[in-house]
C-alpha cells in the first residue's frame, strides 16, 4: 500500500488499526460482533387524517464489548418537520425535499417494562437507561407513536390520490435502532434526505389496520391470508405462485372491494420477515394485483408480486416479468434471493427500495421501468442482504447495483433495453470533464453530480475493474466471495477493496486510490515509437493525466496481422512515462492503445501512432 493511501486509509478507518474485528482477505474477522434489534410493530391506518398511530415494541440485543447507558434511536419522520436539518438542506423542489408536517410524535417509552427518558434531537431520539445494559443482554424497549403521512417524502414513501382512491407508500415509518459498530461507535448521523439508511439485523412480526376493501403490500410473508383474502382472492394467489407468467389477482375492471371480504369496518394485516434490516408497506383501494413465480437456483420458488392502479396501464402490465427475469439473473450470478417474496408497488415514488419490497414510478413504461424496477430488486442484494452503511458511503449500494444492472440488462434478450450505463465510456470522459468531488464523499457534502459520484463513476471503475484490469472470472469469483462473508453484516469500504484483492490474487491500491479516493483523468498516449532493420521496436507510453491504468497496445503489421501487447499498471510507479523495447518479427504499420474502446480516455488522438 502506498504511503499516501495508508494515510488516507488510517483517517478513514482507524478502528482497523486496533481491533481483529476485520481479517486482512477482507472477510469478518474472529472479533466481529454486530448487535441485533428484533421488531413488534401494530399500527393503523386513519385514512381521514393521513395518520398513523401504533405501538413498536422492540427487543435489542447487545452483543458488542461495551456497556450502554444509553442507546440511539432515529425518527426518521422528522425530517419533514418544516424545523428540521433536512429541510435546511435540501433546497425545495429537489428530489430530496419533502412535504411538510408535524414530524413522528412519541408517547411513552418504556425499557423493561419501566418508564426511561428520553431526548430528541432533530431525527434523533436517546434512551436513557436507568442501567447500563450490559454486554450479551438485551433489554425490551416500548413506545407509543404517531405521525402524519406526507404527500411527497423526499422519493422514499409518499401518498398519492388516484381515482380509485390513495395510494400510500409507507416507509421510515416506525422508531429504528441506530447502528452501533467498532468502526464509528452509534451512528447517530441525521437524516438530511441524501444519505439513506444503516440499520441493525434482525426479525419482523407487523400488523397494518387499514379500512375495509384496502389491499396491502408487505415486505415479507402475509401470515393471514384466510382472513383478509375472499376465497377467491386466495385461489388465484395459489394458482400465480404455481405459474411462471403473470396471473391478476385483481384486475382490470374489478375492485379490491368486489374481491376483499367485508365492505365495513377494518382488517388487521399481519406480516413476518426474518433476518431482515428494515420492513416497509404501501396499501390502496385501488390496486390491480398480479402475480407468478420466479425459480431460483436451489429449485426453490419466490412470489412476485405487482400492485399499481389502471392508470399504470398498460406499462405496469409487464412489472412482474421484469422482477422474475432480474431476481432470477442476480440470483444465478451473485448470490440467491434468500426472501420468500418480491413486491413492486406503483405510486408517486419513482423508486426506492426496501427488503422484500420497493416503489416504482406509476407513469413508467418500457425501457423506463425496466431500469428502475431492475434497480430497486438489485438493492435486495446491496444493502439489504450485504448491509452497508448508506448513509456514510452511498456508493457500496449505488454504484454496486448499477454495475450489476448493466449486466442484467445484457442477459434480458426479451427487449432490447439498455442499463444506466449503456456508454461506459462516454459517461466516463463526461464525468471527467466535469471534475466531479471523489467517490469516498459523504452523500451529505458532495455539492453537485450528486448521482454520478454516488452511482455511475464508481459503477463504471467496477465495470473496468472486471472487464479491463482483473478479468471477468478472477472479479466474479471476488465479488461471490464478498457478498457471501458480509451477507446480513456491515462492511467497511476498505473490507470490500481487501476482499476483491485477496480474491483476485491482484494488488490493486492503484485502483481503490484513484478511482475511489481522488478525482483523477485519464489520457494513456503513445509519446514516440521507432522500428529497426531487426524487428526492434522502441516505445515510449505517458501517462498524462494521472490515473494510473493497465494498457493494452495493439500492432497492426503490414501484412494485415495483429498482434496485442499487455503492460501492467505498475508500469506508472515511478513516474508518467514508459519506456520499453519490443522484439517483432514484422514490420509494424500502425500502433494503438486501448484498441477495444474500453477505457474513458479523454484524448483519444494520442493514442495511435502510425509509421
Amino acid at each position: 500500500m502506498s504511503h499516501r493511501l495508508l494515510c488516507l486509509f488510517l483517517l478513514c478507518f482507524p478502528a482497523f488499526v486496533f481491533t481483529q474485528s476485520r481479517t486482512a482477505i477482507g472477510t469478518p474477522g474472529p472479533d466481529y460482533w454486530q448487535n441485533r434489534a428484533d421488531y413488534d410493530i401494530s399500527v393503523a391506518l386513519d385514512t381521514a387524517a393521513h395518520l398513523i398511530s401504533g405501538i413498536v415494541n422492540i427487543t435489542y440485543t447487545n452483543n458488542s464489548p461495551y456497556e450502554l447507558p444509553y442507546l440511539w434511536m432515529h425518527l426518521d419522520q422528522n425530517k419533514y418537520r418544516p424545523d428540521s436539518r433536512g429541510e435546511q438542506v435540501s433546497p425545495a423542489g429537489s428530489r430530496h425535499d419533502g412535504s411538510l408536517t408535524e414530524g413522528m410524535k412519541v408517547g411513552s417509552v418504556t425499557v423493561d417494562g419501566q418508564p426511561v427518558e428520553y431526548v430528541i434531537t432533530d431525527t434523533r431520539l436517546q434512551l436513557q437507561l436507568r442501567l447500563p445494559l450490559l454486554p450479551g443482554n438485551q433489554v425490551e424497549i416500548a413506545m407509543n407513536y404517531s405521525f402524519q403521512v406526507p404527500e411527497m417524502g423526499a422519493d422514499r414513501m409518499g401518498r398519492m390520490e388516484t381515482e380509485g382512491g390513495w395510494i400510500y407508500e409507507i416507509a421510515q415509518w416506525y422508531p429504528r435502532m441506530a447502528v452501533l459498530d467498532e468502526a464509528e461507535g452509534w451512528n447517530t448521523r441525521p437524516y438530511l434526505g441524501p444519505g439513506e439508511f444503516y440499520c441493525e439485523y434482525g426479525d419482523f412480526e407487523y400488523s397494518i389496520t387499514v379500512p375495509a376493501g384496502f389491499v396491502v403490500a408487505g415486505s415479507g410473508q402475509l401470515q393471514n391470508p384466510k382472513e383478509v383474502l375472499s376465497r377467491t382472492l386466495l385461489k388465484r394467489l395459489d394458482a400465480a405462485a404455481k405459474s411462471d407468467t403473470a396471473q391478476f389477482l385483481i384486475g382490470p375492471g374489478e375492485s379490491a372491494a368486489e374481491l376483499l371480504p367485508g365492505t365495513e369496518g377494518t382488517q388487521r394485516w399481519n406480516f413476518r420477515m426474518e433476518n431482515s434490516r428494515d420492513v416497509a408497506w404501501a396499501c390502496s383501494p385501488a390496486f390491480l394485483w398480479d402475480a407468478a413465480r420466479a425459480e431460483l437456483p436451489s429449485g426453490r420458488s419466490v412470489l412476485v408480486q405487482s400492485f399499481y392502479p389502471p392508470e399504470s396501464l398498460p406499462g405496469w402490465s409487464r412489472a412482474t416479468a421484469y422482477a422474475i427475469a432480474s431476481i432470477e439473473h442476480y440470483s444465478q450470478q451473485w448470490f440467491e434471493y434468500p426472501y420468500q417474496s418480491l413486491s413492486n408497488v406503483a405510486g408517486i415514488v419513482g423508486g426506492m427500495e426496501y427488503p422484500g419490497l420497493h416503489f416504482t414510478g406509476f407513469q413508467k413504461s418500457g425501457n423506463g421501468l425496466w431500469v428502475t424496477l431492475d434497480h430497486e430488486v438489485a438493492h435486495n442484494w446491496f444493502p439489504m442482504i450485504v448491509g452497508s452503511n448508506e448513509r456514510r458511503y452511498a456508493w457500496m449500494d449505488e454504484s454496486f447495483v448499477t454495475f450489476m444492472g448493466y449486466y442484467a440488462a445484457e442477459a434480458f434478450k426479451e427487449d432490447d433495453f439498455q442499463s444506466y450505463i449503456s456508454n461506459p465510456q462516454m459517461m466516463m470522459r463526461r464525468f471527467m470533464e466535469a471534475g466531479l468531488q471523489p467517490v469516498m464523499s459523504a452523500p451529505r457534502d458532495i455539492d453537485a453530480g450528486f448521482s454520478d459520484v454516488v452511482y455511475f463513476k464508481p459503477a463504471i471503475a467496477l465495470y473496468l475493474l472486471r472487464e479491463y484490469v482483473l478479468e471477468p472470472e478472477r472479479f466474479d469469483y471476488a465479488f461471490r466471495n464478498y457478498i457471501e462473508s458480509w451477507a446480513y453484516k456491515h462492511p467497511q469500504p476498505e473490507d470490500f477493496f481487501r476482499a476483491m484483492e485477496n480474491g483476485s490474487g491482484q494488488e490493486l491500491d492503484w485502483f481503490w486510490q484513484s478511482w475511489f479516493y481522488e478525482s483523477e483523468d485519464l489520457d494513456q498516449s503513445i509519446g514516440s515509437a521507432t522500428q529497426s532493420e531487426d524487428g526492434r521496436l522502441r516505445l515510449t507510453l505517458e501517462n498524462r493525466l494521472g490515473m494510473p491504468m493497465p494498457v493494452v497496445l495493439e500492432a497492426v503489421y503490414e501484412d494485415g496481422t495483429t498482434e496485442r501487447f499487455r503492460f501492467p499498471a505498475d508500469i506508472w510507479a515511478k513516474g508518467s512515462t514508459f519506456r520499453t523495447q519490443l522484439s517483432l518479427k514484422k514490420p509494424v504499420q500502425s500502433l494503438r492503445i486501448d484498441p477495444d474502446g474500453l477505457l474513458p480516455d479523454t484524448e483519444r488522438r494520442n493514442n495511435v501512432w502510425v509509421f
